[in-house]
């Protein structure tokens, strides 16, 4: 399938960007088929619909042809997520999450087995203002800190980045989409037992309570989280942190393990959240399913 071969041909560079970065911020999994057709046909010119897109709808649902388009022509977060999920499936004993509120700060990409580590991204399209906040929001919860950047983000980073976070730029002009170590990841030295607590549920601090055979009766939460920092060693708390948020997510990774190879690439977040079956997703009222 040479569908972006084919647009490349038949736009400028202005209107291919155009076309794409419109596919990418007006798509999402859940539109029925033919709300995705209708977003193709809207979005471009109608000779080019014509021509090259609407031969397709005969064989394929509307939200592989996006994917397609949006894999090869939009360099976004959710093409280094989705190529960077395909590196930890099927790992025992280990979890992947798709972002993760941190004070803050909002997680692009979290791992945790035995260990935590977390991944912030930075395309060529974002800007780093907000780094060295998020960094530190991360450190205080994480064991290891990432940077995964586009190369023309590479000798920035590194300047505002502590000599703990490990740094490792991709290339997306290779279809293996191959990533390279620039700074190794050590040790954080700033975890935060408090700041662990605070991002956990109300269920997750009350299990920590019931492990640890504390007194529940009658606390609010600002005291439950007290309790378990004045009861608890840092090294325990950090040790219920990880376990707690990888048993929240453990079902949802798991899900998208096993369902892979039936969730398209850019769709791999919202199949994290959701779980829904993919192919009815993509096929409910599809009229590929009643020929």
């Amino acid at each position: 399938m040479n569908i972006h071969s084919d647009l490349k041909q038949r736009t400028t560079a202005e209107e291919l960007t155009h076309i794409v970065k419109t596919l990418h911020d007006h798509y999402h999994p859940f539109l029925l088929d033919n709300q995705v057709w209708d977003l193709l046909k809207r979005t471009l010119p109608e000779m080019i619909y014509e021509d090259v897109i609407s031969p397709y709808q005969e064989h394929m649902v509307g939200h592989k042809l996006i994917n397609n388009i949006v894999m090869n022509l939009y360099f976004g977060e959710k093409k280094v997520k989705y190529h960077l999920s395909q590196k930890y499936l099927h790992r025992k004993d280990e979890v992947s999450i798709f972002e993760l509120n941190l004070g803050s700060s909002r997680l692009d990409y979290a791992r945790i087995n035995g260990h935590s580590y977390a991944y912030e991204i930075k395309t060529e399209l974002d800007s780093l203002d907000k780094l060295e906040k998020q960094i530190s929001d991360y450190s205080k919860a994480f064991e290891y800190v990432q940077v995964v950047c586009h190369p023309y983000h590479y000798k920035k980073v590194k300047e505002n980045v502590p000599s703990f976070c490990g740094i490792v730029t991709y290339n997306d002009c290779k279809t293996d989409f191959p990533f390279s170590f620039k700074q190794k990841r050590l040790r954080n030295p700033n975890i935060d037992a408090p700041f662990q607590l605070s991002t956990l549920t109300a269920k997750e601090l009350d299990k920590i309570l019931k492990e640890e055979n504390l007194i529940t009766c009658s606390l609010d939460r600002q005291s439950k989280q007290e309790l378990i920092s004045v009861s608890l060693s840092s090294a325990k708390i950090n040790h219920h942190f990880k376990e707690k948020i990888k048993a929240r997510f453990q079902k949802r990774w798991d899900f998208v393990c096993s369902h892979i190879d039936s969730i398209e690439p850019i769709d791999i977040q919202s199949f994290f959240k959701s779980n829904a079956d993919p192919y009815w997703v993509y096929y409910k009222n599809s009229s590929i399913v009643y020929r």
